[in-house]
């Protein structure tokens, strides 16, 4: 889908449909090694999304939030707030340009939902009950502006960078 757009960036995808990860079994193993104990795809994910300049995700709605990127989600919880990252300057996602896309079969969904779990990674300060983290997409309108069709949504948003 994001290859055809013909985007002025270099892109790593991460299908996570194609990934394997675990939920965290909280061992904290992580808060002594600064590296999980779980033999899956975590790390790797987390060294990209650490070496990126900019964080798409890009996600459909099946489920509030779709199994794997929850274990994502939770296992970088883990990891930052064990080794002591979480909400300080020394967090390797601290600030980082992050875009978050939901849709669904037939528009663009909110995303407020995964803005409101993921800004915790990216900032110091966060709040769970209002997105407070400059995000690069904003969603109000944005199923009527780009007529539900996510890509051109991401399109958008992409070539504002």
């Amino acid at each position: 889908m994001l290859i055809s757009l013909n985007l002025p960036h270099e892109l790593t995808f991460i299908r996570m449909a194609d990934t394997q990860i675990f939920g965290c079994t909280s061992c904290y193993k992580c808060a002594k090694t600064n590296s999980c104990a779980l033999d899956d795809d975590f790390e790797s994910i987390f060294g990209k999304l650490v070496m990126a300049d900019v964080i798409f995700i890009i996600t459909p709605v099946y489920a509030v939030i779709p199994s794997r990127l929850t274990a994502l989600f939770e296992r970088l919880t883990s990891l930052l707030f064990s080794t002591k990252l979480m909400n300080t300057v020394n967090n390797p996602l601290l600030n980082k340009k992050v875009a978050i896309f939901s849709y669904c079969s037939s528009q663009i969904c909110d995303e407020k939902d995964l803005k409101l779990i993921f800004q915790k990674f990216v900032m110091t300060g966060y709040r769970f009950d209002i997105v407070n983290y400059e995000y690069l997409n904003d969603f109000s309108n944005a199923d009527e502006e780009f007529n539900h069709d996510i890509c051109e949504y991401i399109k958008n948003v992409a070539l504002s960078l």
